[in-house]
């Protein structure tokens, strides 16, 4: 009598979990390819926010939801994208936030001397 209504509970929370952990390896994607592009020669952290925004919108719209990047310059030579939002819930109450940072060396010429 019991059994069927915990399977049912089960299923439902490996189903939640499968969504929120899609939606981390999402938003860790995104975080790495914002900061690839912020990082690359003549690029600007605008250019990796977008790099971020759009990977997200191709590869997953919908997956994560309400999704915020921000992308600043750690200490002159390191380019950091966060990226923030939220993971599809099948149960309305339940918020599931996930959030990934990215960090890459800025590339630029140095003369040698």
């Amino acid at each position: 009598m019991i059994c069927l209504p915990v399977f049912f509970l089960l299923v439902l929370a490996g189903i939640q979990f499968a969504l929120w952990s899609h939606a981390a390896h999402l938003a860790r994607a995104a975080a790495e390819q914002g900061s690839q592009v912020a990082s690359g020669y003549g690029s600007s952290a605008h250019a990796g926010t977008q790099a971020a925004y759009q990977f997200i919108a191709t590869t997953g719209p919908g997956t994560l939801t309400g999704a915020q990047v921000s992308t600043t310059t750690l200490s002159g030579d390191t380019a950091q994208v966060i990226v923030t939002g939220r993971a599809q819930s099948l149960i309305p109450w339940f918020d599931l936030t996930v959030s990934a940072t990215s960090d890459a060396p800025i590339q630029e010429y140095r003369p040698s001397g």
